[in-house]
């Protein structure tokens, strides 16, 4: 098998945010003042406090009174972590250094197993042994990328396979093109996000737009936090526009899901969500709505903050993840199948 079909992109196991702005920082330096600088950005920047029921003045209270000038920078960082965990979002963040323990960011993938193994795909559907005419689209520079992988596969060779391992690349637009006019002969189109943990949400809205027909499709709308006070809000209305294509897919699609689809994969799925012939299988996702600041305390420690909330089309908020039609699971004991494509293809068929 070729190894690029072995091969995930880096950034697949990293959270990365979809949108960032810079802060300056603050020059006051002592221990309290570093805190309540935290304290404040918090207050006046994320934008999912009441969503996710944090009252940031009762924490800021308990955990500040706990503070003073003898405060080691040690247990400063992690009192601060302490607020950066309340918020349950990946997105949110905060950091002093490189290494693994100067870095506090909520895990929104404990708890769930894994609903995706790379070497019973590549054994079962579209490695190269298996699958000769699997397509896998590379970088020309980077041969050991995986941008795409599309074609039919063997267990039903009218039912087209794409996955795309990640948003944080470059694919054109033709090469879209070229991607969906390979499936114009398929009955049905299973679309796999498994592991793709965000990127380039305009990436995603582009794939989204070729699963799209006839006229704009309101997905939901964006509240950006617009200043300091609680209801300092705006809302934004989100529509997706069918791609200008004559090879855009309508008939069934089929999209899987793990709890790694994270940030742009979200963008990808609330946009294809109110579309009539797409049916969600395998695991809620990560979620990881809302766009992203990010900025300096005036010690040097780096922050990130959501800036934004979405709440989609049926008035769902999004940040905790979207569950599937189907729930799925993989059983990773038994290598000769994965459930989710196996379900799929059921599916489709």
């Amino acid at each position: 098998m070729k190894k690029s079909i072995y091969l995930l992109i880096a950034l697949i196991f990293t959270i990365s945010s979809c949108e960032k702005a810079f802060m300056e920082p603050n020059p006051e330096t002592d221990k309290k003042a570093i805190f309540n600088e935290y304290v404040t950005l918090v207050k006046e920047k994320y934008a999912m406090l009441t969503y996710k029921n944090v009252d940031i003045d009762e924490l800021a209270s308990t955990i500040g009174a706990t503070i003073d000038e003898s405060t080691s920078e040690t247990e400063l960082f992690q009192k601060l972590g302490i607020i950066t965990l309340a918020l349950k979002d990946g997105h949110s963040d905060l950091s002093k250094g490189d290494g693994e323990d100067e870095n506090i960011q909520y895990n929104f993938l404990e708890g769930y197993p894994p609903a995706f193994d790379l070497e019973i795909l590549s054994n079962n559907y579209i490695g190269k042994t298996i699958n000769p005419e699997i397509n896998v689209l590379q970088p020309e520079n980077d041969k050991d990328v995986v941008l795409a992988a599309y074609g039919a596969l063997p267990q039903d060779q009218e039912i087209a396979y794409l996955w795309v391992p990640s948003w944080d690349v470059e694919i054109s637009e033709d090469q879209i093109e070229r991607i969906f006019a390979s499936f114009s002969n398929a009955k049905g189109l299973i679309f796999d996000i498994r592991q793709n943990t965000g990127g380039d949400p305009s990436l995603a809205t582009k794939f989204a737009a070729y699963l799209a027909n006839g006229e704009d499709i309101y997905t939901g709308f964006e509240r950006f936090k617009t200043g300091p006070n609680p209801n300092d809000f705006s809302d934004s209305k989100v529509y997706l526009k069918p791609a200008n294509s004559d090879v855009r897919f309508t008939k069934p699609v089929v999209v899987l899901t793990d709890r790694y689809c994270y940030s742009a994969s979200t963008t990808f799925a609330y946009s294809t969500n109110p579309i009539g012939n797409i049916t969600f299988i395998g695991q809620r996702t990560g979620g990881g709505s809302g766009s992203v600041a990010d900025g300096f305390l005036a010690n040097g420690w780096k922050w990130s903050l959501s800036t934004s909330e979405f709440i989609d089309h049926l008035g769902n908020h999004l940040d905790d993840g979207i569950d599937p039609d189907i729930p799925v699971e993989l059983d990773l004991d038994d290598t000769s199948k994965d459930e989710l494509i196996e379900r799929a293809i059921l599916e489709l068929q």
